[in-house]
């Protein structure tokens, strides 16, 4: 027989490892977008928006990352509805060091030690909360 408690920790469970997912897709997709984006030149401010916008909507890899941005909404949608939203927000916030280590090794962007400690914090807060909810 499941006992009530077990179905809360499997729904607990459950909802990091849609949060976890989340936070995957959403980070390798956001690298996939400006490595794109990298390539078509900066966005214009000017007359050359429309062109522009052409140009990326061209792009299968951007398309492919807007569906990694559906997929990514999607697991989240799933995992606040299994978990309080006080918990899955703060680990939502895995996907800044996780963009910053995807800049670093697949775009060679430049991290300063402030933005790496910037993310330490980050990461030391989620991991206050994590025992928090234990």
């Amino acid at each position: 027989m499941v006992t009530n408690k077990r179905i809360v920790m499997d729904e607990k469970i459950g909802g990091l490892a849609l949060i976890i997912t989340s936070v995957v897709i959403l980070s390798s997709t956001q690298i996939l977008i400006k490595s794109r984006l990298n390539v078509h030149g900066i966005f214009p401010l000017d007359g050359g928006a429309f062109s522009y916008l052409i140009e990326v909507c061209s792009d299968w890899r951007l398309w492919m990352a807007a569906l990694g941005l559906i997929a990514a909404s999607l697991c989240w949608y799933a995992a606040i509805s299994r978990l309080p939203l006080s918990v899955a927000f703060p680990f939502a916030a895995m996907s800044y060091p996780a963009v910053l280590l995807g800049s670093a090794l697949f775009l060679n962007e430049f991290i300063s030690w402030k933005i790496v400690v910037g993310n330490a914090l980050i990461v030391l807060g989620i991991f206050m909360v994590a025992m928090a909810t234990r």
